[in-house]
């Protein structure tokens, strides 16, 4: 009797788009990292990883003396007397007491510290490679917590109604509305004509754009109505941020059996709270805030300023043409988000990743020449933007050659140790061949 035929087994199928997003997102959240609470041990000898920690420190702060303001500050921008800078300058003149200008100064410094510190873990985690295996969502994450920190601290600024307050909103409001304009930015409408027209079919005749600077301000210009809606953003903002990080740990920091895992909220020792909290005390002291002038809608000062952390963006605009400078706003996280995912070697080491190294090196050089600039007020739409593009692609291109110049010496090692283990393996069988 015949034995029965094995039936061939097929070969397994190559997983889908879906299944890989699917497996990413399943192993990534696994790994998801919002305050480096899962580097315990690295937090003990490398003090970078104190910045996470740090963060949240200065974010718990930020809220509890935000509530406490909240008793005090009075947002009505009806003229010819605003009660809202009339409110902050009461703080700051100490005539609520001596605590309450505390609480003023730990608000705004305790925020700004924020910034810092989520600025630094990004460019901690970005030149170290962090984000690789399955840790790309932890480096979003944190780029989101940045963008949102700084929406914050722009509904924030508003609230104190001041000239410079006031001026730098107007300039930051007119962002939404050149969206409908993106169809005729030149380099899309020459070499991309069909997007030029989807664009212009879409937010162009929907008027996106115009819709969404409209609702940010509460009405066509800004008024009395858009400190009420700022007012609301940053608070709601804070609230639906500290539920959506507080349902996080409370689900990530169960242990085994439900029961108290080793997950760590701030992941600092005790010393490093103790410095921190000195140091953001010590500004407080040392440095007041600055409660400027009320806000004058018939006099534009000259240069427009915005807090530290927009003063970049402020200068694209005077660098570029609006619909220009709104659309390289939006790439800058979409390329930080993109970035994470085109470094697809496993090197982490920023010496072995040259190209990536220069991007983030242009990133800063980018961000920090643009807030000089802005603050000398030197900016000529004519002359500055080619000088910029030369910068850009003399770093970049820089990057390209070291790459290049690197993976050519790995590729002449690896055939070096080849050539070694053949030689080897042939001064082995050669007395073997004798016998």
């Amino acid at each position: 009797m015949a034995a029965p035929a094995i039936p061939a087994t097929k070969p397994k199928a190559a997983p889908n788009a879906g299944q890989r997003i699917a497996v990413w997102w399943t192993k990534s959240a696994k790994n998801l990292d919002l305050f480096d609470e899962n580097a315990i041990d690295k937090v003990k000898t490398d003090p970078w990883y104190m910045l996470g920690g740090a963060a949240l420190l200065f974010w718990y702060i930020t809220i509890a003396t935000g509530t406490v303001l909240m008793f005090f500050y009075v947002p009505d921008a009806t003229g010819p007397v605003y009660q809202s800078w009339l409110s902050v300058r009461a703080m700051m003149e100490g005539e609520q007491g001596w605590l309450v200008y505390m609480v003023r100064q730990l608000h705004k410094y305790g925020a700004d510290a924020l910034i810092v510190m989520l600025t630094l873990r990004i460019y901690r985690m970005y030149f170290r490679g962090e984000f690789k295996n399955y840790n790309q969502l932890s480096f979003i994450v944190t780029v989101v917590a940045l963008i949102l920190s700084m929406f914050s601290g722009l509904t924030g600024y508003l609230l104190i109604w001041n000239q410079r307050a006031l001026w730098a909103t107007k300039v930051f409001a007119t962002f939404p509305t050149f969206l409908d304009s993106f169809h005729e930015i030149p380099t899309i409408a020459v070499f991309f004509p069909w997007l030029a027209t989807l664009l212009k079919e879409t937010l162009g005749v929907l008027q996106i754009g115009h819709i969404s600077a409209n609702f940010m301000l509460a009405g066509q210009s800004i008024g009395p109505a858009t400190l009420t809606r700022f007012y609301s953003a940053h608070f709601m903002l804070s609230i639906l941020a500290i539920i959506a990080v507080e349902a996080y740990f409370a689900r990530k920091g169960k242990g085994e059996n439900g029961g108290a895992g080793r997950l760590r909220r701030i992941n600092l020792p005790w010393f490093a709270v103790a410095v921190f909290t000195f140091m953001l005390i010590f500004v407080s002291i040392a440095v007041p805030v600055e409660t400027g002038s009320p806000a004058n809608p018939n006099v534009t000062p000259n240069p427009i300023l915005s807090d530290w952390y927009f003063l970049g963006l402020y200068q694209m605009m005077k660098l570029w043409k609006p619909a220009v400078a709104t659309l390289q706003t939006l790439l800058l996280p979409l390329v930080a988000f993109a970035v994470v995912f085109l470094d697809a070697s496993p090197e982490r080491s920023p010496w072995k990743r040259p190209f990536w190294t220069m991007v983030g090196i242009y990133g800063v050089i980018g961000w920090l020449g643009f807030s000089i600039l802005i603050c000398l007020n030197i900016a000529d739409i004519k002359r500055d933007p080619p000088f910029v593009y030369l910068v850009s692609m003399v770093i970049l291109g820089a990057g390209a050659v070291w790459h290049w110049v690197y993976k050519a010496g790995e590729r002449r090692k690896n055939k070096a140790l080849e050539a070694q283990k053949a030689a080897k393996l042939a001064a082995v069988a050669a007395p073997a061949a004798g016998d």
